[in-house]
């Protein structure tokens, strides 16, 4: 299973900016990190029972009982050391933590503010009084940053940005509400994957050599075992649940070999150390579009976040090309489907800006969107 990075989240009030990122981490939107503790410079914020809802550790370290800066950073610096904290995200903390605790943990820290840095920053510009000064501007436009946090308030590195309309009938108010929804809350969970992303690239160990190999029928139980590790979300609801060997056996005859022989489709195994890990292949659309090919894959989890389904994707691409007379192969990703969407893009797959479909399940909207790769000269 692939690492996760530990979060942080720091807050004060309500902690609608940590439900966003609790939802984020439910939906799939913030995949490469974890949130572990949520830690509160006030007791009895609302923020510390959203994340015991959540089944997140909660924690208090009261700036008011505290008798300086330092002990109150120390308090933190502690709960972050417990729970082997990587990454600290302020979500609503009303406190300007120290330059000693900022470059204790630069690069590391990120904070959305509700503005359009630089407008509207720094020292003395928080809640409602941004906006409140927005308003008094005059401006039509305005939004929300997420940032790295340094020795500056609100002057760290800028991750992401988003503008919001600012309306004449505006008060303080209903502007906040509005970036809030339309930025902050979207911003947030991305900025916090984005940051988590970079940092599992900094230490993600190297590709791991294998193979892509035909499949035989001798593979049938190691296929079968195959998907049976994989989490069913992740599959086609036309799969057998449980997944046999006798499934396994249909698949390898029916569509594997008989479409390899009659040039309808390429299939592989991914196979690891002589194992098995996944499958990958490509089939040839039939009728009006004929010179259109399908991706399709899976890698079981142990091997996710180490660049096989990329490379996987290029080597079963290149010969899907080469023998199926296609000039087309394309991928569809179930938003927000991080990891499918980010395998085809490193492979070369280009967002087509179609959405093909839409769908609810479980509760959840999910949007699926095609990807498309075409042949070179």
């Amino acid at each position: 299973m692939q690492k996760k990075v530990k979060i942080a989240v720091l807050v004060s009030g309500g902690g609608t900016n940590l439900q966003a990122l609790i939802d984020a981490q439910s939906s799939g939107i913030l995949v490469s990190g974890e949130i572990v503790c949520v830690i509160s410079s006030k007791a009895g914020a609302y923020a510390l029972e959203r994340a015991k809802k959540a089944g997140i550790d909660a924690v208090t370290v009261s700036r008011k009982d505290c008798r300086d800066l330092a002990e109150f950073e120390a308090g933190i610096i502690a709960a972050l050391e417990e729970h082997k904290a990587e990454i600290i995200i302020l979500a609503g903390f009303m406190s300007i933590l120290s330059e000693d605790f900022t470059r204790r943990y630069a690069n590391r820290i990120i904070n959305v503010h509700p503005a359009l840095i630089p407008s509207f920053c720094g020292k003395g510009y928080y809640g409602l009084k941004v906006h409140e000064e927005a308003l008094k501007k005059g401006v039509k436009v305005s939004g929300a940053t997420v940032h790295l946090v340094n020795e500056i308030c609100d002057g760290g590195e800028i991750l992401a940005q988003k503008a919001v309309e600012v309306k004449d009938s505006d008060t303080p108010e209903t502007l906040q509400r509005r970036i809030m929804e339309q930025a902050e809350w979207k911003l947030l969970p991305e900025a916090a994957e984005k940051l988590c992303r970079r940092i599992l690239n900094e230490k993600k160990p190297e590709t791991p050599s294998f193979t892509l190999r035909k499949w035989e029928l001798s593979d049938a139980k190691a296929l079968a075992e195959s998907i049976g590790k994989i989490d069913r979300k992740y599959l086609s609801e036309r799969m057998p649940d449980p997944y046999t060997e006798k499934d396994a056996e249909w698949f390898i005859t029916e569509m594997a070999q008989k479409g390899e022989a009659e040039n309808t489709g390429v299939f592989c195994g991914i196979v690891v150390d002589g194992k098995a890990v996944g499958n990958i292949s490509v089939e040839k659309l039939s009728g009006l579009r004929s010179n259109v090919g399908v991706i399709g894959y899976y890698l079981i989890p142990e091997f996710y976040g180490r660049g096989i389904m990329t490379a996987a994707a290029k080597m079963i691409c290149a010969e899907a090309f080469e023998k199926l007379d296609i000039s087309r192969i394309e991928g569809t990703v179930f938003e927000p489907n991080i990891g499918s969407r980010r395998v085809l893009e490193k492979a070369g797959f280009e967002l087509e800006g179609v959405l093909k479909n839409s769908f609810c399940k479980n509760g959840k909207l999910y949007n699926e969107c095609i990807y498309g790769l075409v042949k070179g000269d």
